[in-house]
């Protein structure tokens, strides 16, 4: 980076963040802390008034009368503003969400870009992607904003081996952690998503054949209300104990739930879950301090998987090491 393009980093970095120290400074810049001195030398040569702190916590201000001029958003952080804008409102417990919003609306209304839609976070716990799947996720976005269609190497849930099949990606999406592409695949003649995996996608290659997009599309048709996947919906009518009871209360999970205390130790709860998996999981965690009402179906698939449970950890061996440990402290 030239010393110029450094010296106005800087001037923005101060702006943005007030009060900075030295050692900061040359972090940040990717200097070190002599050069970050002469560019405030150089900055105040050019009229903007820097305010000098020194000893061991020292620093640099920039004085709050001076006038800063607006600098352009660049296309890839144009781009950022508008994915965070996405993550958060995914964020429903942010306190301060509503003036997030109300703030990012104000910036982007002074920016001039042809979409403002960034990808769709259902939920949150993004992990660290390696730069393959970094590659592919960015070659889909930009198909997405191109119209391309989109070859990819990929292997389904269920699927045995991996085939290639030719996709329209209409959005990027982020479910628990994960992304996804929610395309239209020529194969299937319907909407699929499309994980981002090692295991799941080996190959994703943007062709030169442009397509139409649905003008009717949405993608709240394609996707569940608390999570990617629109699954069969679970009203699930429980009596909660103990220790479960408690936690339940405060984390009301599922859509529309309701809890009404029997007692203080035992709690109605009501909820709506997408998806028999999820459901089972969440009634499988409270373990037997829970109550199944409703529905029975699920009831009696606990009761199956429980004895199931049972039958293995009862006729489970003991491995010879454990039993050879045993005798010999025996003998001892």
């Amino acid at each position: 980076m030239k010393r110029s393009a450094r010296c106005i980093q800087m001037l923005q970095l101060l702006k943005a963040r007030g009060f900075l120290s030295r050692e900061e400074l040359a972090t940040l810049l990717d200097t070190n802390i002599r050069n970050v001195s002469e560019y405030r030398k150089e900055l105040e040569e050019a009229g903007y008034s820097i305010i000098s702190t020194t000893g061991k916590y020292g620093g640099y201000q920039l004085d709050a009368s001076c006038l800063f001029p607006i600098v352009g958003l660049r296309q890839e952080e144009v781009k950022a503003v508008s994915e965070a804008i996405s993550y958060m409102k995914s964020h429903d417990d942010f306190l301060l969400l509503p003036q997030f919003l109300s703030a990012m609306d104000k910036l982007m209304a002074t920016l001039t870009m042809e979409k403002k839609e960034g990808g769709i976070y259902v939920k949150g716990n993004t992990p660290l992607l390696n730069p393959m799947l970094k590659e592919f996720i960015m070659r889909m976005d930009g198909a997405r904003n191109d119209q391309l269609a989109v070859d990819i190497v990929y292997k389904g849930m269920h699927a045995k081996n991996f085939e290639k099949v030719r996709i329209h990606p209409y959005e990027i999406l982020n479910d628990a952690g994960s992304y996804y592409c929610l395309a239209y695949s020529l194969k299937a003649k319907d909407y699929r998503n499309f994980k981002f995996s090692e295991e799941r996608m080996k190959q994703v290659q943007v062709s030169d054949v442009k397509f139409q997009r649905d003008a009717d599309f949405q993608v709240s048709e394609h996707i569940g209300k608390k999570g990617l996947i629109r699954n069969e919906v679970y009203e699930l009518d429980v009596l909660i104990h103990g220790e479960s009871a408690l936690l339940v209360s405060e984390k009301m999970i599922g859509i529309d739930p309701k809890g009404e205390w029997i007692d203080e130790h035992i709690l109605h709860f009501t909820t709506i879950m997408e998806g028999k998996i999820p459901a089972m999981q969440f009634l499988l965690s409270l373990g037997n301090q829970v109550e199944v009402r409703k529905p029975l179906s699920l009831k009696a698939e606990l009761k199956h998987i429980v004895e199931d449970m049972f039958r293995q950890y009862h006729e489970t061996k003991v491995p010879t090491y454990d039993i050879i440990q045993d005798r010999e402290s025996v003998e001892k």
